[in-house]
């Protein structure tokens, strides 16, 4: 089985996305080496360089995959829209052969730099690929942490073996009562043993070889509405927010976690429109719990988003500063998407700084992960 392997490196993302431009400078008039962090940061500057408008706006969609064995359509499109990610789910999971070599041709279609390819591993009752030695979060909820930050290492390197680059989880939600819907998927009813459970699983998983996503921001513990088919409500404030669901988050955060998946979820006191698409939801993210990795919405093609098209939920996620727009199925082409911000930055509508922000968040999260051109 074919794996790509993770580059070892932990760094200030903060630092990083300064620029390239400022570090290279300051680099070519040094005698001392550059170190590695300078030299993934150069290398995102020069591939950012390199890729076009349509390029760029590309790499922020997550698209999922078709079949169990990719089809000619499918590459061809892969070809087209050069997407940030794909996302494999169940009708994409064939015998263990051809999972590796569908993962392989994905990452062989990038132009500039592959495609990550990940998978919902919860475990428990989100298993997509089978033999997954680890079980669910319910069951590690009562495991002692090192314990919990073992198993995540195995899981990671059984995904690994395939050549996934991501799993989009752990689940960080707080599920405070037996009705919630993340009742058998979370690590508990208490923010502060789930946040422990939470950075055990970022750290596993790395040291195993994958990227997490923890999810579902900014908390979908406290509803019994799945977002899968209705728009769960949430009557928090942010002070008590602050002190309960968004500890999981911020553990995530403190432990370097490459994603945050924002949630369909409205969170009445924030703002009028779900999390996902929210400028107030990702203002808290990056100024209240100062993170400054990938952003990265939830599947837009869920019932809780039904009210909105295709074309507006792209505008308002790219709006509201999300850097992964993930879809499973659009009700619009993605090359028609792609367009549709393109044209919004050629009017002046959003400036290709804001989609640089974000396409370099995603190729510095990629030097993590990949063997990235130009990074020795």
């Amino acid at each position: 089985m074919t794996s790509i392997q993770p580059r070892t490196i932990k760094f200030d993302r903060r630092a990083l996305l300064k620029g390239s431009a400022a570090l290279a400078a300051t680099a070519a008039f040094s005698h001392t080496p550059v170190d590695a962090a300078e030299k993934s940061t150069n290398a995102v500057g020069r591939v950012l360089q390199k890729m076009s408008l349509t390029e760029k706006i590309g790499q922020m969609f997550v698209i999922q995959a078709a079949d169990a064995v990719m089809p000619q359509w499918f590459s061809n499109s892969l070809a087209t829209v050069q997407p940030g990610g794909v996302l494999f789910v169940q009708p994409n999971i064939g015998s263990p052969e051809q999972i590796s070599a569908y993962i392989g041709a994905i990452h062989a279609s990038g132009k500039h730099v592959a495609p990550f390819v990940g998978v919902d591993q919860e475990g428990g009752p989100v298993t997509r690929v089978p033999g997954d030695p680890v079980p669910g979060a319910l069951s590690m909820a009562a495991l002692p942490d090192p314990h919990v930050q073992k198993l995540a290492r195995e899981r990671a390197k059984f995904l690994a073996s395939f050549g996934f680059n991501a799993n989009f989880a752990p689940v960080a939600d707080v599920a405070y009562s037996a009705q919630s819907t993340m009742a058998w998927r979370a690590f508990g009813n208490n923010p502060k043993s789930v946040a422990a459970k939470i950075s055990a699983v970022v750290e596993g998983s790395r040291d195993g070889g994958i990227a997490s996503a923890a999810k579902h921001f900014p908390g979908h513990g406290r509803t019994t509405v799945d977002s899968h088919f209705g728009l769960p409500t949430i009557d928090i404030s942010f002070d008590e927010w602050i002190e309960s669901d968004a500890l999981p988050f911020k553990a995530a955060i403190d432990e370097g976690v490459e994603m945050i998946m924002l949630g369909h979820l409205d969170y009445t006191q924030w703002d009028d429109v779900p999390a996902s698409i929210s400028k107030v939801a990702m203002q808290h993210l990056r100024e209240d719990l100062a993170y400054d990795g990938v952003a990265i919405t939830d599947d837009l093609g869920m019932g809780a988003l039904g009210a909105w098209s295709a074309y507006e939920l792209a505008d308002r996620a790219v709006d509201a500063g999300l850097d992964l727009l993930m879809w499973t199925a659009a009700g619009a082409a993605f090359p028609d998407l792609i367009k549709h911000i393109q044209d919004r930055v050629l009017k002046g509508e959003v400036s290709e700084a804001r989609i640089d922000e974000s396409v370099r968040r995603i190729l510095l999260m990629k030097t993590e992960w990949f063997p990235f051109p130009e990074v020795s």
